[in-house]
């Protein structure tokens, strides 16, 4: 029987034969490390393209400020890694991407519940019931019943008025 040691180690030259994404993972890692804790709370590594290491930050200025950093970025990278994996870098804001650092994508936060309004229902009886202005009004109002459904989630294509 063979050593678990020797099968994964097959495996990883297998899959990863240079070992490129085993130095990039523990760039990712480490990045705090690798530019300094000032550095790593404003650029996040999001990844690489070719030999471009692509960074995101929040900010519009901040992205700027970082391109005037780059050489020292890619001095700093490249240095961690051993070789000059890098030529250049590409800051770009964050948005939806999550960054290569962190362990998890962040979690979704769910919608909070609205209140129930003080005036609700006010306009029932004034509004012509065959109006779609009157239905949807009447579906806001059953959106506030004790037993509505969850109005937080967007509804199923056959629960659509």
């Amino acid at each position: 029987m063979k050593r678990l040691a020797t099968l994964f180690n097959r495996f990883l030259s297998r899959s990863d034969p240079d070992g490129t994404h085993y130095h990039l993972s523990r760039l990712w890692r480490h990045w705090p490390e690798v530019v300094g804790p000032d550095i790593a709370a404003l650029a996040r590594p999001v990844g690489r393209r070719g030999t471009t290491l692509l960074l995101g930050t929040e900010d519009h200025m901040v992205a700027q400020e970082l391109t005037m950093y780059a050489p020292a970025l890619l001095e700093q990278a490249n240095a961690f890694l051993g070789m000059n994996f890098f030529d250049k870098v590409r800051v770009n804001l964050l948005g939806d991407h999550v960054s290569l650092d962190s362990i998890a994508p962040p979690e979704p936060s769910a919608l909070p519940r609205p209140g129930r309004p003080g005036r609700l229902g006010d306009l029932a009886g004034r509004l012509d019931p065959a109006s779609p202005v009157a239905r949807c009004y009447a579906a806001y109002l059953r959106s506030f019943e004790p037993d509505a459904p969850d109005t937080t989630t967007p509804p199923k294509e056959d629960e659509i008025i």
